[in-house]
């Protein structure tokens, strides 16, 4: 065990660049065997579907083994998952709540503009079912992104660089990590590389913004960043599989978003725009 720790240690020794490499290799090494097994019965009895399903569960919970014991093996932490942002404390909840409130309502007011402008109509329909779909789907990916962007990855840039280029750098690295897919659909959804960045600086300031006024000692984590984030799923969610809102063509895909996305579009980058610059002057008074 003493030579594990310490080969471990070695390994993990060096610069910033060479850690987060580090870590993704042995989280490859440690979900491989698994995504072996797991695949390979998925194509032997015909259920690919469900394999994919199982390994991407598999992939997570590796990551969370990994980010412990990165934590507290490299850092020395007691309690990992603090340091990374998850505390779960009354503040934590409440912090989650208003920004989940925020990020449903920006998805709302963003549609809403556009259907006022006359360059979308409203297509309304029960919408009950798909905003519960909707808010598990916002609430699973805003816990899983956030603690590995805004959780393990931005605390370890923080331990080596400032503050603000840790916030730049995973907002960079947050953006490219959505593009790891075939060439052809690289090219299709690059115009969303744009509102990928600034909506991964914005969830990186959240980290630190303290929300509450006058306090001893703020309040930071992952509850901001992890209810906007899961707030604008939710939302989006409900105006795309429900189809609520329908482009009018009265104005070029630019402006609303190409392909039917905000992020890729002038108005929902010029709303990302401001809310990061907001953010930015929050952080500067704090």
């Amino acid at each position: 065990m003493i030579r594990w720790l310490t080969l471990y240690h070695r390994v993990t020794t060096g610069g910033i660049l060479w850690r987060i490499f580090i870590f993704f290799v042995l989280l490859a090494a440690l979900w491989a065997p698994l995504a072996l097994v797991v695949y390979g019965a998925g194509y032997w009895f015909g259920q690919r579907n469900l394999a994919s399903t199982i390994a991407l569960i598999g992939l997570y919970s590796c990551f969370m083994v990994n980010a412990w014991a990165w934590g507290h093996w490299v850092h020395g932490w007691q309690r990992p998952f603090v340091a990374y942002g998850l505390i779960f404390a009354r503040q934590f909840w409440l912090d989650a709540l208003v920004a989940l409130g925020v990020g449903v309502g920006l998805v709302a007011c963003l549609f809403g503009l556009e259907v006022l402008f006359g360059w979308a109509a409203l297509n309304p329909r029960p919408l009950l079912d798909i905003a519960l779909e909707g808010l598990a789907v916002g609430i699973g990916i805003g816990l899983a992104e956030e603690l590995l962007f805004r959780g393990w990855l931005l605390t370890e840039l923080h331990s080596s660089i400032s503050r603000w280029s840790a916030i730049i750098w995973s907002g960079m690295i947050f953006a490219i990590a959505h593009f790891i897919k075939p060439f052809s659909e690289v090219l299709s959804t690059s115009p969303q590389f744009l509102g990928l960045l600034l909506l991964g600086m914005i969830l990186a300031s959240g980290r630190y913004i303290n929300r509450c006024h006058g306090v001893a000692r703020p309040f930071t984590s992952l509850g901001l960043p992890i209810g906007f984030h899961a707030g604008l799923v939710w939302g989006y969610y409900i105006v795309d599989v429900a189809d609520l809102v329908v482009p009018s063509g009265r104005v070029p895909e630019w402006v609303t978003g190409i392909h039917g996305n905000p992020l890729s579009g002038a108005l929902g980058v010029t709303i990302l725009g401001s809310i990061f610059l907001l953010s930015a002057l929050k952080l500067r008074s704090e």
